[in-house]
This record gives structure tokens, sequence and C-alpha cells, in this order.
């Protein structure tokens, strides 16, 4: 991949920041996955081809035809993705190659950029302010981001009064303060606490978050086997029954999910927490992940009532232990108000602070996503999950390169404490 036939020597940092931000990317494992895509194609595919669909992101090219005539300009372009000056593909060329490697050749790419950012240590990266028996592994966040399509018509309906569109896999989202008719897809996304994107899959606009989290946690799973996942953050759109349920019993997750308003059985109090036979309050003792259940003690608190301990009622204040009379919850009695994660833990009180974090992180992956709205001509899931995915591959590499030029842990969360 060399450019000898066409020198180029950085003379501002800004050149040589994109140089630099284009050797992160490990070309050897990416030659390889474009050795398992036989007849990929003519003179100008290849490596250079697939970098450039990153540089197209990163400079905000609108279409692939001014991405071609932006390489014949540019030198630092070409020697940025280590293309020859007379084998600059043409612009259908990039079209030929997305529709050639398909969705699963853009997946295998950013698996392969996923990979490097474990080994720099970017997805689950020590962070002190959390309780040190918390369970390890990567901490998860989850969100959406609408994308307009370019496949709307105005007022068009079927005999059933059914809105048809060019493209037949958008549909009319919830009303947005950017778009005056909200037409197209969501992007449902994965990411670490980082703001690295681990998975995105696509749906028509109107579907709700919640019907695809089970879809994005289950992608994680099987894509990035070696990893542990831990935690997952949601807002408290996703503060559902079988949301708590479902993460817990059928991936491992622990929910960190911002609660709505919460009643609990009569005699609890507003923590949750159950109370002694006395009718005092009890603190948590421990959570007992693998039997599904919390253990409470009264920590012989009546003591402090005088009147109790000199006439002698409870029979747990000769108890040999500190922790007295013993209850227990179990998640099966409502993993919403029982379960692995209540709000008055110390792992839940250490991650919902980064909710405004939360925010943040997406509005870095939304400006992103706006960004691509303007210049989105694609239409089928398919090919909007292609651009989605390639836009997923460019935050990965942003991230990257601020850590390898700053050390900061993270681009939106102050992690680096």
């Amino acid at each position: 991949m060399t450019d000898s036939g066409d020198l180029f020597s950085p003379e501002t940092q800004a050149e040589k920041d994109l140089l630099d931000y284009f050797k992160l990317v490990p070309i050897k494992e990416i030659e390889r996955l474009l050795d398992g895509f036989h007849h990929i194609g003519p003179k100008g595919y290849g490596t250079p081809a697939l970098l450039a669909r990153i540089l197209k992101v990163k400079e905000k090219i609108s279409s692939d035809r001014e991405l071609a005539l932006a390489l014949q300009k540019h030198r630092l372009y070409r020697k940025a993705i280590g293309v020859e000056p007379g084998n600059i593909p043409a612009h259908n060329t990039f079209n030929t190659l997305r529709r050639r490697l398909g969705e699963q050749g853009f997946v295998r790419f950013h698996i392969i950029m996923i990979h490097k950012a474990h080994r720099m240590g970017l997805l689950d990266p020590p962070l002190p302010r959390l309780p040190k028996n918390r369970r390890p592994g990567i901490i998860l966040i989850a969100d959406s981001t609408f994308l307009k399509t370019a496949g709307s018509t105005k007022g068009e309906k079927n005999e059933y009064g059914q809105w048809l569109f060019k493209d037949p896999t958008a549909a009319f989202g919830r009303p947005h303060h950017k778009h005056k008719f909200p037409v197209g897809h969501k992007a449902h996304s994965l990411i670490t606490l980082t703001g690295v994107p681990l998975v995105s899959i696509v749906s028509p606009a109107n579907e709700s978050d919640t019907d695809h989290i089970f879809a994005l946690v289950g992608t994680a799973r099987t894509r990035y086997p070696q990893f542990k996942f831990a935690y997952v953050i949601l807002d408290r759109g996703y503060d559902a029954e079988q949301i708590h349920k479902g993460l817990y019993q059928e991936f491992g997750l622990i929910p960190i999910i911002i609660r709505k308003k919460m009643e609990f059985p009569k005699g609890f109090d507003e923590k949750g927490h159950p109370p002694c036979p006395g009718g005092y309050p009890m603190k948590r003792k421990n959570i007992d992940y693998k039997r599904r259940r919390t253990k409470f003690a009264c920590f012989k608190i009546c003591l402090d009532d005088d009147q109790l301990r000199l006439f002698g009622r409870c029979p747990h204040l000769n108890s040999p232990t500190d922790q007295g009379f013993v209850r227990y919850t179990y998640f099966k009695q409502g993993y919403r108000k029982f379960g692995p994660a209540q709000p008055d833990t110390r792992i839940y009180q250490a991650l919902k602070p980064l909710r405004t974090g939360i925010e943040r992180c997406y509005a870095l992956v939304k400006e992103n996503r706006y960004r691509m709205e303007m210049f989105n001509t694609y239409t089928g899931s398919d090919n909007v999950l292609i651009h989605v995915i390639e836009h997923d591959l460019t935050l990965t590499l942003d991230i990257l390169f601020e850590y390898k030029k700053s050390g900061k842990l993270s681009p939106v969360l102050n992690l680096n404490y």
C-alpha cells in the first residue's frame, strides 16, 4: 500500500492527523477479510476502496461521485487510504463494493476494529469510582436514532389507508423537531460506556425501542462471544417488568434502568426494603445473583428503642451475629421491584449519574447520524444498515485516534480519574 508514485509530505498538523488516523486501521487483517470475498471486483477494489468509505464519512463527502473526484484532486486523501494516482476507483466502483461485501462484509470489518479497541483497553477500562466488587465485564448503553429516508412520497395511500413510500422499509416515526414529516428508519445501537458502538440494527421509524433491545443484546453476544457483558444502562422508556426479567434471565445482564414511579407491597418501605417482625425497616445485606435473591438483615436496630430492649420482646436480640433477623426477597417476586439492581444499590447509584453523559454520548452518535441524513440517498433497510455501519466504523476510529493522541478514554464521559 505504498504511494511511491504520489509522494506527499504533510505540512499541517491536520494533515498529519489524517494520515495517523488511517494508520490505526489494521491493514493486514482487512486484506485477509477481503481475500475471503471472491471476485471482489476489477482494478481499484480492495483495501483502499474500503478505507475510502470511512474517508467519505470522516470528511463529510456527500456522494460516491464526489468521493472519486476528491481522491483525484487531493494527494492527502490518496496517501491516507493508500491508493495509487492511476488506480483511483470510479464512483460506481464504491456502489459495487458495498453490494458485493454486503452487510456481513461491513460487519466483519467493524468486528476487526472492535477487537483493536479491546486490545487498546477501550471497551472495559478501569473505573475507580465503581464499587470494587461490581460484576466484571463491559458496561453497555442502548438507545436509538431517527434516520430520515430519501424514499418518501407525499400523501400516497393504498386502498386500506396505509401510507406508501418509495422505500417500503420506511415508515412514519414520532414527531421530530428537525423534520416536519419524520419518514424513515431507526438505528438502534448498543455502545460501550466509552462510546464505542458494538452493534447497530435498523428498523422502520414507527417501531418501539423496547422491541429491539433483546435483538441488540443477542447480536452482541453472538458477534463477540469472547467478551463478557455485565451491565446495560437504559432510559426510563425501558422500565418494564419484561425488560428487567428478560435481560437478566436470558442474557445474564444487570439492567440499570432509570425508574418510573414504583409502588411496593404493603409493609415495604419506599426503597423496597421489607420490615422485620417488629415492623422496623431492614437493611440490605447482599445480593445473591446465583440464587436470584436479596438478603436483608435487621442488624438489631431495635436496640435503639429502649422500651423494646428492656422488655425483651424481640427474640432475635439474642442472635449470636450482628445481623440479627434475616429475610429474603426474590427476583421472581418481580424483577423490576426486587431484581438485581435496585435504585438504592451502590452500582445503580454509581452508574445513574452517567445519565447526562449518556445523553452526550448519544449526541455524538446522533451528530454523525444527522450528518448522514443530509447525504442518505440509500433505500431499503439493508442499504441503510450498511450506511449506519460505515458511520459506526468512523466513530470507532475517531475514539481510537483520540485515545492514541491524548490518552482520553472517552470523547463524551470523563473516565480519566
